[in-house]
């Protein structure tokens, strides 16, 4: 089988008349989850990373939820180059807000959703859809049917704000309204 990987990984395909060279992806080194512990609305999964070495907390309700941010967080990495790691949870207006900081170039994002698992996937998500950007939630209020959370990223500045019925609805909407990535 990994004969017929190498194989399949090495041909060149044709696109519309163009050629590519499609390459064998770089692998990536094992993870593993070192220490889980509580935080305010769910759970830290601590992980250490091989190749490139690399430490990730992810966020999460449950530990498993938690270890899966983590994972993404990692597969961010591969992809991108930049490592990015939860590092506070706190209860907010209706849920959590999850911050994480990232390298390459240096950032910190924070994010709200109604669970710790929402927070933690917008957080990565807002970083996903402009990795060079800094781009962050700034505010979740109560209002009327529901919840507002407002957002900006910089260069250039941009502020969106979106609402829901649930904090995660209304972050969401948000992040999708920023006109980014």
């Amino acid at each position: 089988m990994r004969a017929t990987l190498r194989t399949l990984l090495g041909v060149a395909l044709t696109v519309g008349g163009l050629v590519v060279v499609v390459e064998p992806a770089l692998a990536a080194g094992p993870c593993n989850v070192n220490l889980t512990r509580t935080t305010p609305g769910g759970y830290i999964a601590k992980m250490s990373c091989s190749k490139p070495n690399a430490f990730i907390d992810g966020y999460g309700s449950t530990t498993g939820d938690a270890n899966r941010e983590g994972l993404l967080l990692r597969q961010f990495q591969n992809n991108t180059g930049t490592l990015c790691s939860g590092n506070l949870s706190r209860a907010a207006v209706g849920g959590f807000e999850v911050k994480m900081s990232c390298s390459k170039p240096d950032s910190f994002v924070d994010a709200f959703g109604t669970t710790l698992t929402d927070a933690a996937r917008e957080a990565r998500l807002l970083k996903e859809i402009a990795p060079g950007r800094h781009c962050g939630h700034s505010l979740v209020r109560a209002v009327q049917g529901g919840y507002q959370v407002k957002g900006s990223c910089s260069k250039p500045t941009v502020f969106f704000s979106g609402v829901g019925a649930t904090v995660t609805q209304a972050a969401e909407n948000a992040r999708l309204s920023s006109g980014v990535g």
